[in-house]
């Protein structure tokens, strides 16, 4: 089974899926991973495919490294948005310089690495949890402000906000269960990723950790090693994937201007490489399709239902 649960298998199953329903080509949306998956149908299936909308696009020319970076770079400029929007509110616990907002963010989390904050739950929130919670709230820009008092009570020894952010984000019950996502993502990974030596993992963690500084652990990373380095068989995506295609029908990828997981320029790169159009979304948010937006709805439900696809240029704001 491990040998057979990457992207593109998926993408087999997809199209069996597909004529067992007895649909002549596959209609589909995609959020995030989604967009991986769609992309790679488009590359295997060109003439199957009725219309593709890929939200939140992962670069298809970006190898693992290159899109990881582009990753920690993405929450970067979100962290410092957040930070910005703190800043204009005299009681900010990263202060009104929004430049200092890093290292005062790291001030006060370091210390969680050695002893956890307290939590009514007895749990204790560590560094990492707390940088995860931070994390989660941007995900969608109505989260900030939650973030913004998560981090207050770090300021004050408390940890039960960002906790209960970072659960939300594994999608954590009330007795303490989890769902198989995390698994589920990294046996993907392990055949659509491209394998690292230990030396590579390392060069890795350590660029993560300059493009996204806010999430420095401040400790030395002396050797990390690729959590799939010993996986039975050898990944089978490859990089890049779905270009040059032929004969594909046009597709829409919806992309947001500002979001902090999936890039805004990968969503301009997928959109290029399957010639088909963009719907460029202004916010703060990792994919639109959810959001509710009159505006998205409206254009996604157009291209989908009745294939007419948005003027280029078009843009929608959230």
């Amino acid at each position: 089974m491990l040998a057979h649960v990457g992207t593109r298998d998926v993408a087999r199953d997809m199209d069996v899926l597909r004529q067992a329903l007895g649909d002549e080509k596959l209609s589909f949306a995609g959020t995030s991973y989604g967009t991986r998956l769609g992309a790679v149908y488009a590359e295997m299936f060109p003439k199957k495919v009725r219309a593709l909308v890929l939200d939140g696009a992962m670069d298809p020319l970006a190898g693992t490294h290159e899109r990881r970076v582009q990753q920690a770079t993405g929450m970067q400029a979100a962290f410092e948005r957040l930070a910005a929007s703190c800043a204009t509110k005299q009681d900010c616990p990263l202060g009104t310089d929004p430049k200092r907002a890093t290292k005062e963010f790291q001030k006060l989390v370091r210390p969680l690495v050695d002893k956890p904050a307290r939590t009514s739950d007895g749990r204790g929130l560590t560094f990492g949890q707390a940088v995860e919670g931070v994390t989660a709230a941007m995900y969608s820009k109505p989260l900030w402000p939650v973030a913004i008092e998560g981090i207050a009570e770090v300021k004050a020894g408390k940890g039960d906000t960002l906790l209960k952010l970072r659960d939300s984000y594994h999608g954590r019950t009330s007795d303490g269960g989890y769902p198989d996502s995390l698994e589920a993502t990294m046996t993907i990974n392990c055949l659509d990723e491209e394998r690292h030596t230990p030396e590579q993992e390392t060069a890795m963690n350590r660029a993560w950790f300059r493009a996204a500084p806010f999430t420095d652990h401040g400790r030395p990373i002396k050797l990390a090693r690729d959590g799939c380095e010993q996986w039975p068989v050898k990944p089978t995506l490859g990089y890049p994937y779905a270009t040059g295609i032929k004969g594909l029908a046009d597709t829409l990828t919806v992309s947001v201007t500002g979001d902090p997981v999936t890039p805004h320029e990968g969503g301009v790169t997928l959109a290029k490489e399957l010639g088909g159009s963009l719907l460029t979304v202004e916010g703060e948010q990792h994919g639109a399709l959810l959001a509710g937006n009159a505006c998205v709805n409206e254009a996604v439900a157009a291209y989908l239902i009745d294939l007419k696809s948005p003027a280029e240029g078009a843009r929608c704001k959230l």
